[in-house]
């Protein structure tokens, strides 16, 4: 599997604190499967990763992966907030899309339809592709799964979590994530994992869920086929 959404990195955001962490989170997404990761730190007020500091810690858990013999490709990009991404100049989202061209953007609960459409509206201005990043946290989505419709007709892609399809973040969150999967209005599922736990990631066993639900080709387009597609695509 290919893993569209990860907090791999040490010491940047909410997610791993320490390259052992780091590096934990890294052998369980091996185990569960994933040969690619793209690492996603956030880029937002909370969090305003500056490029450097995510290619630093990059670097970082790149040795130590190399060196252990662990077997996992990793890319940099960011998560970016509405926010940040309506706020902040072209060529400093490009450096925090993947190669240059799709940029991770994430919708909150509280995210507007206006602002959902607005920040799609301007990244395709400035040339790059929008990958909505959980929109089924986000209430407007909730209540007009349509919402993104446009956006992914001029091209946007939808990416939903593992942790919303497992039932993690309530019902109504629950229900949106599988109505995106089963309408087909999801492209991508990505495990959002931010630390190594008994329960997380969840990529493995939710992709299971999919199969069981939608079967196996839906599975593998929305871990595999879709997301090796979007990386070739660079």
């Amino acid at each position: 599997m290919i893993d569209t959404h990860c907090h791999l990195l040490a010491g940047v955001d909410d997610g791993p604190r320490t390259d052992a962490e780091s590096l934990r989170l890294a052998r369980r997404l091996v185990e569960d499967g994933v040969t690619t990761v793209v690492c996603t730190p956030h880029f937002s007020a909370q969090f305003p990763t500056p490029c450097v500091v995510a290619l630093d810690r990059h670097a970082r858990l790149r040795r130590e992966l190399d060196a252990l013999g662990v077997e996992l490709e990793t890319i940099v990009a960011a998560e970016v907030s509405v926010p940040a991404a309506l706020e902040t100049p072209a060529d400093r989202l490009r450096r925090r899309a993947i190669g240059g061209r799709f940029l991770l953007v994430e919708l909150v609960r509280e995210t507007s339809a206006l602002s959902a459409l607005t920040v799609c509206a301007r990244l395709f201005d400035f040339g790059l592709v929008p990958i909505i990043a959980h929109p089924e946290r986000c209430r407007a989505v909730q209540a007009d799964l349509t919402l993104l419709d446009e956006a992914r007709r001029e091209g946007a892609w939808v990416q939903v979590v593992a942790p919303s399809l497992a039932g993690s973040w309530g019902g109504g969150v629950w229900k949106t994530s599988w109505a995106l999967v089963e309408s087909g209005r999801a492209d991508l599922l990505g495990s959002d994992a931010h630390r190594a736990t008994a329960s997380n990631p969840q990529l493995a066993a939710v992709a299971a869920l999919v199969e069981e639900r939608c079967g196996p080709a839906r599975r593998e387009e929305l871990t595999e086929t879709a997301p090796r597609r979007l990386l070739d695509s660079q």
